[in-house]
């Protein structure tokens, strides 16, 4: 089969060996092994990998983090191997069997516009606890924030075609992050995500695993909010202005008998606040490039709508209720808060 099964690897154990041994057995096209700046005495290894059929080492000198070891593989398959349907993408500590990685092969071959997930079943019994419970949560945060639900989202059995390989070169992250990445990506640009699911295997409940348990969920999870606490922060500056001013406007500047003093001063106050809150949501929370003049024209029509909710339902709430202006307004501000960043993230700043 036209497929490029690759292997990033740091420090392996002898199982290693035996493991690209089964595979050069199968019909792949070729097997690539990253020696991801293992010790020296890892180094006679990847000297008898090498030495096995259809089998490439390619070294980083130094560690460089799995992200990194796949995209020098990735850049060597485009550059050596530009006639393969695909790669699949294989973990180094024996976890998936066989079988598997043919059957995503297989898959990648039937399926050139998507990228294949080999996924566990993280209810089955034999899985380590701290395993189970955080990947079933990672997938739940994924989904709020993406749009699918995904049975493993940190899967390292992944088929790739072979006209996706340019994309995941663009994919920022060097270290486990990547593979968080890769699926974030792949969901923005509307690439489709397809699942097979796979035989569970731990070995000594997952203890060759270099993931580091703290410092890489936290950027695993920070990649999956970033972008909504980023936005959440863009508001949280554009909502101070736009109080300060509608205070201003409201208390200090408009007479206090004028009939429109609350609409007048919330006209005025969002948009002060709306500049502040685009160009921050241009530049730092959507990363939105292209045509200023058009992204701009939606993103006011759409501030124009919601400010026209925002200053009628505070008006109308207030007649109603006899609130501090200023607390009822919060309150409706808040509200329209999410679909706010809906809105911007699907229509306004889409990529």
């Amino acid at each position: 089969m036209n497929i490029i099964v690759m292997i990033p690897s740091l420090n392996p154990d002898q199982s290693l060996i035996e493991y690209v041994e089964a595979l050069a057995k199968e019909d792949f096209m070729q097997i690539i092994v990253i020696n991801d700046g293992s010790s020296a005495k890892f180094h006679k290894k990847f000297a008898r990998i090498g030495k096995i059929d259809k089998c490439r080492v390619l070294t980083h000198k130094v560690n460089q983090g799995k992200g990194r070891a796949l995209k020098t593989g990735i850049a060597f398959v485009m550059k050596h191997f530009p006639k393969c349907d695909g790669i699949v993408t294989v973990d180094a500590d024996g976890q998936h069997k066989l079988n598997d990685v043919l059957h995503i092969a297989q898959a990648v071959m039937e399926n050139s516009n998507r990228v294949i997930l080999g996924s566990r079943d993280f209810h089955a019994p034999n899985i380590p606890p701290r395993s189970a419970y955080g990947n079933r949560r990672t997938s739940h945060v994924f989904a709020l924030f993406f749009g699918q639900k995904l049975m493993d989202t940190q899967t390292g059995l992944r088929g790739i075609p072979a006209a996706l390989l340019p994309v995941m070169l663009e994919i920022d992250g060097e270290r486990y992050e990547y593979e968080m990445n890769m699926l974030i990506e792949c969901r923005q640009r509307k690439i489709e995500l397809y699942e097979i699911p796979i035989e569970t295997v731990y070995i000594d409940e997952n203890d060759s695993s270099h993931f580091r348990p703290v410092v890489d969920s936290v950027k695993i999870y920070w990649l999956i909010c970033r972008r909504f606490l980023t936005y959440f922060l863009s508001s949280a500056v554009s909502m101070v202005v736009d109080l300060l001013f509608f205070t201003i406007f409201a208390k200090l500047v408009l007479p206090g008998d004028f009939v429109y003093r609350i609409q007048l001063a919330t006209v005025v106050a969002r948009v002060v606040s709306c500049t502040v809150n685009f160009t921050i949501n241009k530049k730092i929370v959507f990363r939105k490039e292209g045509s200023l003049g058009t992204t701009a024209v939606k993103y006011f029509v759409l501030a124009v709508a919601v400010m026209l909710i925002s200053a009628n339902a505070v008006n109308w709430l207030y007649g109603l209720l006899h609130w501090p202006e200023l607390l009822i307004k919060i309150i409706v501000d808040c509200t329209l808060f999410v679909f706010n960043y809906v809105i911007q993230k699907k229509l306004i700043f889409k990529k």
